[in-house]
């Protein structure tokens, strides 16, 4: 919630700052709005941006010591704006991302209190390591953004923008590997049962794979920024940096206090279920060109 009112926030300085800006470029004067009339207000455009990405899984329930690793892709967006002013404008687009996180974990414990095939209570006592998952998601993206340029020249110029992406997931996978050891506890006698095949295996590797619970709509923020170049009356280029990041966690898991990797032989969960918030976040360059209709 803290993160979601801090964006909020970050959204409404910039949309503060544009409008202080704009109406200082409207008081300088005829020959700026004259030159704006003949400039392009609606056009059509097409962004490209190569991005280093990473899937976030905070607070993950069994271990601290869980490490992530991101990766990079290539994202794309068709968009259309529309400039009230000289300065302000709005777009609105459709996109493609993807994101991408190597997870890895040593080592993990956990154990629980069951029943044997006589009703006998013991206690599974399990270990596992040399865990990893690799987590794959890709999102349709509708932006909405607040748009500021400031002419520096008859070509160049300064972009920001800034605003809301709502995200659609259309791929959302993950593929584990882990070794786990069960073992037996029964306190009444007492006894640890260990390495016996058919019920306290040792060293089982288990792989598992599957889809992602993941909220169908999640909205992020996103900010960029950079220069322009106009080529001519009908098209600009445009190139700077971009960064987004998903508001609230993106995690469609019910939570639960008894969440375990594994609790039984072959048997191998998500990372992403024992975690209490879970975010995608991107940041890289984007390259676009803009064609102005009228």
């Amino acid at each position: 919630m803290k993160t979601t009112r801090t964006y909020i926030r970050i959204i409404a300085l910039s949309i503060v700052l544009i409008t202080t800006i704009n109406n200082i470029g409207n008081a300088q004067g005829t020959d700026s709005r004259q030159r704006y009339a003949k400039q392009g207000k609606m056009y059509a455009g097409l962004l490209i941006t190569p991005q280093s990405t990473s899937i976030k899984n905070n607070d993950f329930s069994v271990s601290s010591a869980l490490s992530s690793k991101g990766k990079t892709s290539l994202g794309i967006t068709l968009e259309g704006g529309y400039y009230f002013t000289k300065m302000v404008g709005v777009s609105v687009g459709a996109g493609m991302v993807s994101y991408s996180a190597d997870l890895s974990l040593d080592s993990c414990s956990s154990k629980y209190t069951t029943t044997d095939t006589e009703s006998e209570s013991y206690e599974m006592r399990i270990k596992g390591k040399s865990i990893t998952e690799e987590q794959k998601l890709s999102y349709l993206n509708v932006p909405v953004c607040v748009i500021l340029k400031i002419s520096s020249g008859s070509k160049l110029g300064l972009f920001v923008r800034t605003g809301l992406s709502f995200s659609i997931p259309i791929k959302k996978t993950y593929e584990g590997n882990g070794t786990f050891t069960y073992d037996g506890y029964y306190a009444a006698y007492p006894v640890l049962l260990h390495d016996i095949p058919a019920y306290f295996p040792s060293n089982v590797k288990t792989t598992s794979s599957g889809s992602l619970e993941v909220k169908s709509l999640s909205p992020a923020f996103i900010v960029s920024g950079g220069a322009t170049f106009q080529m001519n009356e009908s098209i600009q280029l445009l190139a700077g940096l971009l960064f987004n990041r998903s508001l609230g966690s993106i995690s469609a898991y019910a939570s639960s206090s008894g969440y375990m990797l594994s609790s039984k032989p072959n048997e191998l969960k998500s990372i992403m279920e024992g975690t209490k918030n879970a975010a995608v976040q991107a940041f890289g360059l984007t390259l676009g060109v803009r064609y102005f209709i009228r």
